[in-house]
């Protein structure tokens, strides 16, 4: 940035950067307290034998089972299962999910008449269904994309339906002022203006979405994470268990931040507190 002085002479000033050195101390914290209950966890199981390692393996146990697991050519086949069967789900829920979000979102008609049905969906324990989809659709991929699906569909639809509400009017007039309307304006203003909320819903459609492609599997399924962590669980290898349940943490935890990632990207001006009081 330029700046003129009082002498007439310009100079280049560059913005400062905000250093947030409390954060620093807080994820400092973080990692002193995670090492410490770890330190304390080993030194319960493997040094003082308070606890039977056969129920609870210590940590270095667990981190020797998961590096073997990440050797093992059947843990990637079954990666790809349960990645292959989330993303298909996933990107059925996207389309359905912002299609009818904005519909319901934008229609005073639909948003009293069809909305007040999509909270009741939404509020039914569809973990319950699980064994119903398994029973309809098999033991294959299409019962775990239909509560990959399920799980993941209406977050999205609410999230997008409410951004919709929230979008200005004035917003909407000064793109009629420019000559567009009716599904071009849905395109061009109503579709910017909620694509923070969309993808908020995503974010969190991803992670139930996820929950649904693993207890699809756990319940019935020859194939997937879930059907590895409950073949340890039933074999009672508590660390390779273990190790399966911290898998499937970090592949959530990533998900999540990769769509949190594109959120700040397109839309880098939305504030996400703003979002979730309005979700």
């Amino acid at each position: 940035m330029t700046v003129t002085s009082a002498t007439g002479t310009n100079r280049i000033v560059r913005p400062r950067r905000v250093v947030r050195s409390g954060e620093g101390r807080w994820a400092w914290l973080l990692v002193g307290v995670v090492a410490a209950v770890l330190l304390a966890w080993e030194a319960a199981v493997s040094w003082l034998q308070l606890v039977p390692a056969v129920f609870l393996p210590p940590p270095t146990e667990i981190l020797a089972a998961f590096v073997r697991l990440l050797g093992e050519p059947e843990f990637w086949q079954a990666f790809a299962y349960s990645m292959g069967n989330l993303l298909i789900g996933l990107a059925l829920a996207i389309v359905v999910g912002v299609v009818v979000g904005l519909a319901v979102g934008w229609s005073p008609v639909l948003r009293f008449t069809v909305a007040p049905f999509l909270w009741l969906l939404y509020s039914t324990p569809k973990v319950a269904l699980a064994p119903l989809f398994i029973l309809i659709l098999g033991l294959g991929n299409e019962s775990k994309i239909a509560l990959v699906f399920l799980l993941a569909v209406f977050p999205i639809i609410l999230n997008t339906m409410e951004g919709a509400v929230t979008v200005s009017p004035s917003l909407v007039n000064a793109g009629r002022v420019f000559g567009v309307n009716g599904v071009y304006l849905g395109w061009k203003v109503i579709f910017p203006a909620t694509l923070p909320y969309s993808l908020s819903g995503i974010q969190r459609g991803a992670a139930l979405g996820f929950t649904g492609e693993v207890l699809g599997e756990f319940l019935g399924g020859t194939g997937g994470l879930g059907h590895l962590l409950e073949f340890a669980a039933y074999q009672f290898m508590m660390a390779e268990a273990i190790a399966m349940v911290i898998v499937m943490v970090i592949i959530a935890n990533l998900t999540l931040w990769l769509i949190s990632a594109l959120r700040r990207r397109l839309a880098p001006w939305y504030d996400d507190r703003r979002i979730v009081g309005a979700s």
